[in-house]
């Protein structure tokens, strides 16, 4: 029994731990506010908590923004790894995270829903689009 519980566990959506959705959500707010010590610290929190979960893909994905030496490339590395949690939002029951948009870079990223808080350029921080609800 302990093991089907431990499987089951294993197969949720790594979304499914509103914990990770939040480490993910004070990394998109440390770009907003320009500060690469929050970046850095709540990716690397990100990263723990995803291999706690057993999630080393996503983990190795917040290492690569945690260790990130500058905002550019910070930013660079947040694409995959927004990439990667919005494949496993689509997978999500019941309330979800929005996903958004912004065509000037081409990318996009996960965020409550509400103002447009776009992580990928400092100087275009309201530029984006609610792309799924």
């Amino acid at each position: 029994m302990k093991k089907l519980i431990l499987l089951l566990a294993l197969s949720l959506p790594v979304l499914a731990s509103p914990a990770l959705f939040s480490k993910y959500e004070a990394v998109r707010q440390g770009f907003i506010k320009n500060k690469l010590a929050d970046v850095n610290k709540h990716a690397a929190a990100l990263a723990t908590d995803a291999r706690a979960a057993n999630h080393e893909a996503l983990a190795t994905l917040a290492d690569a923004v945690a260790k990130a030496p500058d905002m550019a490339k910070a930013r660079t590395a947040f694409g995959p790894l927004s990439d990667k949690l919005i494949e496993q939002r689509a997978s999500l029951g019941g309330k979800k995270p929005a996903v958004y948009s912004c065509p000037m870079v081409n990318k996009s990223w996960l965020q409550p829903k509400g103002k447009v808080g776009n992580p990928y350029d400092a100087s275009m921080v309201t530029c984006g689009m609610l792309k799924t609800e």
